[in-house]
């Protein structure tokens, strides 16, 4: 049996969880928050953080090593593109929206905005928020208005490429952030292709149900 390890609030647990949805795979999920882990975790964890993944007594952590992990065991390319060209770009894109979105729409949006009022009952610094969609957020969404599609996905069929970009925008939205249309439209319809996905539309819904919005 599997078992994921990390709260779907997460963008990183989201991702892994969405591909194992995608591969009809049979899971169960310990809601272990990374600010309260319980003992025993750093076994599974060594760095503390979540996702972390157990598959018949097996432990692996971080969402892009559980990623590929699922795909080589269980996944026949389908959350990384066969072709060499195709999976490297679903590699250098899943590394930028771990890395550089997140960076900007993690802490100084989601946790501002969502974490600290709603879960920690601490006030929302606006001012580190209002700062960071002026001159932080904008120039990453330039990048990828640049990359993504027009129609369909990052590599044809949906991917962890694009599921590493959506479950952070995803966190974004809920943080009161929208993608600017009129400045990024190819970037705009590309999320919203994404969320019309089943597999998105699962974790939306239930997602509210958590935030109560």
């Amino acid at each position: 049996m599997i078992t994921v390890y990390g709260v779907q609030l997460s963008p990183f647990v989201r991702k892994v969880l969405i591909s194992l949805d995608m591969l009809e795979l049979d899971y169960t999920v310990n809601p272990v928050s990374p600010m309260d882990p319980p003992e025993g975790f750093k076994k599974i964890s060594p760095l503390g953080k979540v996702p972390a993944l157990e598959d018949d007594g097996f432990a692996i952590a971080d969402s892009t090593v559980i990623c590929q992990y699922l795909n080589e065991k269980y996944g026949k390319n389908q959350l990384y593109p066969a072709d060499i060209k195709a999976r490297t770009k679903a590699w250098w894109l899943e590394e930028y929206a771990d890395t550089k979105l997140a960076e900007v729409v993690g802490m100084p949006l989601f946790f501002e905005r969502i974490v600290k009022p709603t879960f920690l009952k601490q006030d929302t610094n606006e001012q580190i928020v209002e700062d960071n969609i002026k001159h932080n957020i904008p120039p990453v969404l330039d990048y990828l208005e640049s990359v993504v599609p027009e129609t369909a996905f990052v590599c044809g069929a949906l991917s962890v490429a694009d599921l590493s970009i959506a479950c952070l925008m995803i966190n974004a939205a809920y943080a009161d952030y929208e993608v600017d249309s009129k400045r990024w439209p190819t970037l705009s319809s590309y999320l919203a292709r994404i969320y019309q996905q089943a597999v998105f539309r699962k974790y939306i819904e239930s997602d509210k149900q958590i935030l109560r919005v």
